[in-house]
């Protein structure tokens, strides 16, 4: 019974639209338009930071390091 329940929730439509809300909190934040945001990983010390879109290149939280987004 519960299987079915959480299988049906599962095919309905999201009460929320979180793209477009990242998106416009990322826009608001950054003070220019964004296309869109990733996650990557510090390769130094494994920190998972937010990559805002379009962007030449992002730069950790903790340590400073570079990233390109084509790496």
């Amino acid at each position: 019974m519960l299987l079915e329940r959480l299988v049906e929730k599962a095919k309905e439509e999201p009460e929320y639209d979180w793209d477009a809300y990242y998106k416009w909190f990322f826009s608001e934040q950054s003070g220019q338009e964004v296309a869109g945001y990733t996650f990557w990983e510090c390769k130094n010390c494994l920190t998972i930071n937010v990559l805002l879109l379009p962007a030449r290149y992002g730069k950790c939280r903790c340590c400073s390091l570079l990233h390109l987004p084509s790496s």
